[in-house]
C-alpha cells in the first residue's frame, strides 16, 4: 500500500482508521518539501489538513499530487487566501478553519471510506502549539473524539 519512506512517531504515523477512513500525523512535516514526500508515498485519495503558513509559497512542488491523489484541503489558522486561490482548482473540496479540531472535523466531514485524513502542516508551528509533538497530540486526542 505504500511505497518506501520512513515512518516514525509524528511522521507518516497511521494512528486510527474510522470507518475505513485512515488517518496519519505527519506533524514533523514543517515544510512544503517533507510534506510532498507524505503525498508521493501514500496511495489513498487524501484528504490534507494543512497548518496556514505565515508567507507566500510556491505550490508548484504539490501540483502533481493535487491533480492525482489529493481530493480536499482543509487549512486551520484562519483563511488563507493565497492558498485557496493557488490550489481550491485543483480540488474538490478547499476549506478554511480556525482551530485545528475544526479543521478534523470538516476533513472527517468530507472523507469517504477508503480515503486517507493526512494531518501534515508544512509550516514550522506558529499556532497555539509548543512544536509539532505538541501539535500531533492534540491530533490524536481530537480524533479519539470522533465516531
Amino acid at each position: 500500500m505504500r511505497r518506501n519512506l520512513k515512518r516514525t512517531t509524528y511522521r507518516v504515523d497511521s494512528v486510527k482508521t474510522l470507518n475505513g477512513v485512515e488517518f496519519i500525523c505527519d506533524t514533523r512535516a514543517t515544510d512544503l518539501l517533507s510534506t510532498r514526500d507524505t503525498f508521493k508515498y501514500l496511495e489513498k485519495p487524501i484528504v490534507w489538513i494543512s497548518g496556514k503558513p505565515q508567507h507566500e509559497r510556491d505550490y508548484s512542488l504539490l501540483e502533481n499530487y493535487l491533480t492525482h491523489k489529493i481530493k480536499a484541503i482543509v487549512i486551520y489558522g484562519g483563511p488563507s487566501d493565497d492558498m485557496e486561490n493557488k490550489l481550491a482548482q485543483f480540488v474538490e473540496s478547499f476549506d478554511s478553519k480556525t482551530t485545528l479540531k475544526e479543521a478534523v472535523t470538516a476533513a472527517h466531514s468530507v472523507a469517504k471510506k477508503g480515503d486517507v485524513i493526512v494531518y501534515s502542516p508544512s509550516c514550522a508551528v506558529k499556532d497555539d502549539y509548543l512544536n509539532y509533538v505538541d501539535r500531533g497530540k492534540d491530533f490524536l486526542r481530537i480524533i479519539e473524539t470522533l465516531n
